[in-house]
């Protein structure tokens, strides 16, 4: 990256004027009248104190324009109030990116570095539970997975796909104690067979076990008591399966209710797969995949390590419960066996990270993609992981907080049976752009309405909270995922129209402002695609292809470029060519596919 050849250049240049070692910013102006990139350098040394009143910055700046303005890949340096440094690349230089260009329309690994090619990373997403309904928080949050694999693997890191699915809990107890004890689900049961209506069945049945659970004390004890049952029938199943077995027994909670164990494992057992049957529908429409689903069921030894983590001076007991005194580290104190001798989610954390890394080996990083409320969880399960093994686990963890996504109408509940399902977003948004677009093919449908849903949970910050705007989502006017897909169409149309295959450019003279616009978007792809895996932020990827999409579309209509003659019509191909594949593997790095027509 050429970038990287000018910080280069500053730092040495700055030793030469005898200047302190500072850290050196170039960014991307605002203003492309500013040149290629900008720099603060003078700024910056002008406040230190061993040059403070001594040197203003502009002299600072002036020095330093001196000495870089004869790198070779420089067609000029100017000084520009304040001290700000402003370089411009040479024209030859940029086109030489063309080349590079070219050579990526069937590559996925972007940038690549020494470090990056020894490392694995695992980054943990999705996370649905069973029995409940897959809503649109979950699409954000597979949303956003997805893009930080593909940006990963993108500079050359191999990573695993990891996701933590919850199959215990008491989500799943209410659902079955309306299976098995409300008449109208219990007489249904066996008449439900697609995978998409068992699914809303069982969300149906969440709902009458939750309004149960908060209504009526006997179906909250029977609620208590099927819970246990659920525990019994996972560890069960987990045991039949060879998976570490948990000391606990659940069934001593539920004497008499021992002759139901086998009615709800089967019924756990069967609509636990209906839930995982239907979970892989989305998965497959969202364009994502898993190397290992990893089960809350198969965790529950969590209690044995959290007991191990006593022993050792780690956790502690309390008043019947086993805690973690988080206020030693400035934490918060959290349980991990309850008083019933229980494991908690911290607990059964401790299992999932062994296992993780018992299972991958060292692991440079798991990225564990997960939602605010859980930012106290993952602080002190981090710091408890690393005082059972600091080789494996010191600061190998992130947590990467996204927000919560909001209808413009308001909230969702699963637990009244409002939620609002990602599934039905994908639909609404596939619906709204058939009424837009009535002439487009089903399979353009799917693909871009799946686009115009995945791109509005990227283009945003990943922390920030997000009213999702079906207008604003399938808008051609920019900044959404059908301009951008609509982009790369029109510009595949050009290159078909053409017969166009590239074959390199010669000597390239007089530049229209548009021209070179695209080839600046062209120099600043890996610099972009290394800053947003750097930063887990798909949203730089976004940003940038909504400017490149601009870029091309100004060029497109104030240019010919078919009907152009000669080397200009070789360039503007070319260009056009260049911006197909940028345009398409920047979506590809959002985890959206481009539609060759529109």
């Amino acid at each position: 990256m050429l970038k990287q050849q000018l910080l280069e250049d500053l730092k040495r240049v700055a030793e030469e004027l005898g200047y302190p070692s500072t850290d050196i910013v170039c960014s991307i102006p605002k203003n492309s009248e500013f040149g290629d990139y900008t720099t603060n350098l003078a700024l910056q040394l002008a406040k230190l104190k061993s040059i403070s009143g001594k040197q203003s910055s502009i002299d600072i700046a002036n020095e330093i324009t001196e000495k870089i303005k004869v790198a070779p890949y420089l067609e000029k340096v100017e000084v520009a109030g304040g001290g700000f440094i402003n370089f411009f690349i040479k024209t030859e230089v940029l086109v030489k990116n063309m080349d590079k260009v070219s050579k990526l329309e069937n590559s996925k690994v972007f940038v690549s570095s020494k470090e990056s090619k020894t490392k694995k990373v695992m980054v943990e997403f999705a996370h649905p539970n069973t029995h409940k309904a897959f809503h649109i928080g979950h699409l954000r949050n597979i949303s956003t997975g997805e893009s930080i694999v593909r940006l990963l693997e993108a500079v050359g890191f191999e990573v695993i796909r990891a996701n933590y699915e919850g199959d215990v809990g008491m989500h799943i107890a209410k659902a079955i104690y309306a299976l098995l004890h409300v008449a109208s689900f219990n007489k249904e049961i066996s008449k439900i067979k697609g995978v998409k209506e068992r699914v809303e069945f069982l969300g149906k049945a969440y709902a009458a076990g939750s309004k149960a659970f908060e209504e009526d004390k006997q179906a909250q004890k029977v609620i208590k008591d099927i819970n246990f049952l659920v525990y019994a029938a996972a560890q069960r199943y987990q045991q039949e399966k060879g998976i570490e077995p948990s000391s606990t027994d659940y069934l001593k909670f539920v004497e008499d209710r021992k002759d139901e164990v086998d009615q709800v494992f089967e019924l756990w057992k069967e609509t636990r797969q209906w839930s995982l049957d239907y979970f892989e529908t989305i998965y497959k429409r969202v364009y994502s995949h898993f190397d290992r689903y990893y089960f809350e069921s198969e965790c529950l030894s969590g209690v044995d390590r959290a007991k191990e983590a006593v022993k050792r001076g780690i956790l502690e007991e309390n008043e019947g419960a086993v805690i973690f005194n988080g206020g030693k580290y400035g934490l918060d104190t959290r349980v991990f066996i309850n008083s019933l001798g229980l494991p908690t989610y911290e607990a059964k954390e401790l299992t999932l990270a062994a296992k993780e890394i018992s299972e991958f080996g060292q692991l440079a990083k798991i990225i564990h993609v997960v939602g605010p409320e859980q930012s106290s969880f993952f602080k002190v399960t981090f710091k408890v992981e690393e005082l059972l093994d600091s080789n494996s686990y010191q600061d190998k963890q992130y947590h990467l907080v996204y927000g919560w996504v909001r209808l413009k109408q308001g909230k969702m509940s699963s637990r009244t049976g409002e939620v609002v399902l990602g599934e039905w977003l994908l639909d609404e948004a596939k619906n709204q752009i058939k009424k837009e677009f009535p002439q487009m093919d089903e399979k353009t449908l799917e693909i871009v309405g799946v686009g115009a849903v995945k791109y509005s949970m990227l283009k945003f910050s990943t922390s920030s909270e997000i009213s999702f705007s079906f207008e604003d989502s399938i808008s051609l006017e920019g900044d959404s995922g059908p301009y951008i897909q609509y982009s790369y169409a029109r510009a595949k149309s050009v290159l078909r129209s053409a017969g166009f295959v590239y074959q390199g450019l010669t000597e390239i003279k007089d530049l229209e402002n548009e021209e070179r616009s695209i080839l600046q978007k062209i120099e600043y792809w890996e610099e972009v695609v290394s800053e947003a895996a750097n930063n887990f932020s798909p949203n730089i990827i976004a940003q940038y292809l909504t400017d490149l999409a601009k870029t091309f579309n100004l060029f497109y209509q104030k240019h010919r470029i078919i009907k152009s003659e000669g080397k200009k019509k070789d360039l503007r191909l070319a260009l056009t060519f260049a911006v197909a594949i940028l345009l398409k593997q920047g979506l590809y790095l959002l985890g959206i596919e481009s539609p060759e027509r529109m």
